[in-house]
């Protein structure tokens, strides 16, 4: 049979097809196409960007300031911070000490100094006293000297605005008398920037501090009291060395000293009392804690006796202070004491 040309050439274009697609995967069918999307709203067309302004000049560099500047050299008052003056006691006896207010002093001016003099000290009794000056000063510091008997103490003070009271050391009164002392300062110019708002004298402790024992015991000499007094006082002689001149219950004594061993002590006190002027009644105060004795004949203000008055606790070791403040006077004179003395109880 014969075949036409066509044929031929329809035949072959299948054969090529099926061998193309020989191995090929089968394609799925297309999905349909996603609707289109809405339009994007047409932003509206931004202003044209106002000129930029041109960049100001730097300026130029501010001179450093000096420290003249910086630093100024006018007194800062720190009311007491950072001084090195003891801090006093809020409950510090009055008894016994000696005031001179301002209007007991005369000022007057020098070439290179100032002065300021009194005449009117008159202690009633002798012993040693803590010379305080409260003052204010204008001046960033001040140098001074208080001269007493011939005895200068100098002190530094500084700036403030508020009273505040300078210790300047301790003079000694050698009988009861008027005496005379002055203060002196560097020139302050015309517009003084010191003034002194009253000097004082406070009884002060004329022995040093006592100290315990390496057994525990502590011994209070007679010349380590502070006498808060206006007629007991101590009395240095030998043959005395006591706490002497007792004729006012008002006046009482005190110890202060450092306890580096704890627990319960036994407390004797090392008295004299002269016959006729026994029965006076005296309270000793330790750490909170009082005891009472009454005082005996001993035949002589002089002549030592010693009585235990009891026992006392002392919790912790550390500062402590013991007091002997008499309740009663029965005669002429309450005692007079030699020493206190301290003994751990075993």
């Amino acid at each position: 049979m014969t075949r036409h040309p066509l044929s031929h050439a329809a035949g072959a274009l299948a054969l090529l097809l099926a061998l193309n697609s020989c191995g090929k995967q089968e394609q799925p069918p297309a999905a349909s196409a996603p609707a289109a999307p809405a339009p994007a709203p047409v932003a509206a067309k931004p202003a044209a960007p106002a000129a930029t302004p041109a960049p100001a000049p730097t300026p130029a560099p501010a001179p450093a300031k000096s420290l003249e500047a910086m630093f100024s050299s006018a007194p800062v008052d720190l009311n007491g911070f950072g001084s090195d003056e003891p801090v006093l006691r809020a409950d510090e006896p009055k008894r016994g000490v000696i005031v001179i207010s301002p209007k007991d002093l005369k000022h007057s001016t020098q070439q290179h100094w100032d002065q300021y003099d009194c005449n009117s000290f008159n202690p009633k009794r002798w012993g040693r006293y803590e010379v305080r000056v409260t003052y204010t000063l204008r001046n960033t510091t001040l140098g001074t000297q208080f001269r007493f008997a011939q005895q200068p103490l100098k002190k530094t003070l500084m700036a403030t605005s508020q009273p505040k009271c300078a210790i300047y050391g301790t003079v000694y009164v050698e009988k009861p008398m008027t005496y005379p002392f002055s203060i002196f300062t560097a020139a302050t110019g015309t517009e003084p920037g010191f003034e002194v708002h009253e000097v004082a004298f406070v009884p002060a402790p004329e022995g040093p501090a006592p100290v315990q024992a390496a057994d525990g015991s502590i011994v209070l000499e007679a010349s380590s009291a502070t006498t808060w007094a206006e007629n007991m006082r101590y009395e240095p002689k030998s043959e005395k060395n006591c706490l002497g001149f007792w004729t006012s219950e008002d006046d009482f004594a005190e110890w202060d000293f450092e306890v580096t061993k704890p627990g319960r002590y036994k407390v004797t006190v090392v008295h004299g009392c002269g016959t006729g002027n026994e029965g006076s009644q005296v309270a000793v105060k330790v750490g909170g804690q009082e005891l009472n004795f009454t005082v005996k004949d001993t035949g002589g203000f002089q002549k030592w006796s010693e009585e235990s008055v009891g026992e006392v606790d002392i919790k912790a070791p550390g500062k402590m202070r013991l007091v002997i403040d008499p309740v009663s006077k029965a005669k002429s004179a309450v005692l007079d004491v030699s020493k206190v003395v301290l003994k751990p109880v075993s």
